[in-house]
């Protein structure tokens, strides 16, 4: 009799248990939350992030990361329309704009991260120009959001120069069409038909 009563008793509470309770008593931990990460502390490398004031533009003048040394480039950021993850051009110091590349940013945590981190929004930085000092990696990135592939810049240091004009080029990579067709109802003169004689 009191092992029924004992079974009942552990079927009861089993049964009125949160979810994820029941999950871990029957040994399951798919229904589990996820472990969250703990809080970042003051002095990591990521501290910065979390814990600096942000700011509504560029600080002209601020530095983060290596710099001071030559050689170095010219970025400028721009704001990709089409819904890409570039994140602007990248010339060399004594090259034109025509030579320079539309990139991927690598940002390198703990030692310089992207302009826009120490920002209230991501385009704040819109039209500014910077000295970037880092290195183009061997591999590229691929953009999924636009099936392009960027080469990637390794930011290692940067320098805000101050606020530019916008630069008279196409934002994107070379060969990037100037519009894109969301599927096949947007082919121009092609309206979609339906024929109601297929069986």
């Amino acid at each position: 009799m009191r092992a029924r009563l004992g079974l009942l008793v552990a079927l009861a509470l089993a049964l009125a248990a949160p979810v994820g309770a029941r999950a871990q008593l029957a040994g399951d931990t798919s229904l589990t939350a996820p472990p969250v990460a703990p809080p970042l502390k003051k002095g990591s490398p990521l501290d910065h992030l979390t814990n600096d004031p942000k700011l509504d533009e560029p600080a002209v003048g601020y530095r983060e990361g290596q710099t001071g040394t030559e050689p170095f480039f010219v970025a400028h950021r721009a704001i990709d329309t089409d819904g890409g993850m570039g994140w602007g051009w990248v010339r060399k110091s004594d090259d034109d704009w025509g030579d320079g590349k539309w990139i991927a940013l690598q940002e390198q945590p703990g030692l310089a991260v992207a302009p826009f981190r120490k920002l209230k929004t991501r385009e704040g930085d819109a039209d500014w120009e910077f000295k970037f000092w880092g290195h183009y990696a061997p591999y590229k990135a691929y953009d999924p959001h636009l099936d392009e592939l960027l080469p990637v810049f390794v930011l290692q240091g940067y320098e805000v120069i101050g606020r530019a004009a916008p630069l008279n080029l196409r934002v994107g990579p070379p060969g990037r069409p100037h519009s894109r067709g969301s599927g096949a109802s947007s082919r121009p003169g092609t309206p979609i038909e339906t024929n109601h004689n297929i069986d």
